[in-house]
């Protein structure tokens, strides 16, 4: 195999293994390759090391054990229409910010201080912490991402209270916290949750970055 195809195909690799799953057609956003018929071509060359499934008649592709051993990830991937969805939401989001060189999924977000002075001190004590969709570092700040497609408003409203207990206990930079919904409606919730607990965070539908991205392309 030529030294220029084994980059690329590694290449692509790692952009399958950073986002989790991939449509034909991120892949061919993030890449560059030309027509979905050059896109496709491409994408046979990776049939040693991805598996297929298909979401929303789309062909989506996450790495096997070969993948994984040649590129050296340790992502475990979970295949059911949930994560699917939600992994290829996520994509839509990281699109939107022009993929961040250092996106990251499932990102634990918690203070450490409190952690170091809970082992320090030797006491029984809790400390908050809340594990983000994907983060990213732009402009000095922290980006915090979170994907709300399935999860019941009574959990989404548990978790936007612990980016509160964490964020109102730093004594630095506030991260600013994006959030991704699929109506008008929860987004006004969410709106109404972060208004009352004066989070710095801005929350938008799926629906309204698809018209940008429509826009900007033109």
């Amino acid at each position: 195999m030529l030294l220029s195809t084994q980059s690329r195909i590694e290449s692509l690799l790692t952009t399958i293994d950073q986002l989790g799953m991939v449509t034909i057609r991120q892949l061919r956003q993030k890449h560059d390759l030309k027509s979905y018929r050059n896109a496709c071509r491409v994408v046979k060359q990776l049939e040693p090391y991805v598996h297929t499934t298909f979401f929303n008649k789309e062909k989506v592709l996450y790495l096997n054990k070969n993948g994984v051993d040649l590129i050296g990830s340790t992502r475990d991937i979970k295949r059911n229409p949930a994560f699917i969805k939600h992994s290829l939401l996520a994509n839509e989001v990281y699109f939107h910010f022009n993929c961040p060189l250092d996106w990251k999924r499932e990102h634990i977000f918690e203070l450490e201080s409190i952690k170091q002075g809970i082992i320090f001190s030797g006491l029984n004590l809790t400390y908050k912490k809340v594990i983000a969709d994907a983060k990213f570092e732009r402009n000095g700040y922290m980006h915090l991402i979170e994907i709300d497609n399935a999860r019941k408003m009574i959990e989404n409203h548990k978790k936007i209270d612990s980016y509160v207990e964490v964020m109102k206990q730093i004594n630095h930079t506030i991260p600013v916290l994006y959030v991704f919904t699929i109506s008008k409606d929860r987004k006004r919730k969410f709106e109404s949750w972060i208004k009352q607990n004066n989070l710095r965070a801005h929350v938008h539908t799926f629906d309204e970055i698809n018209k940008s991205h429509k826009f900007n392309s033109k």
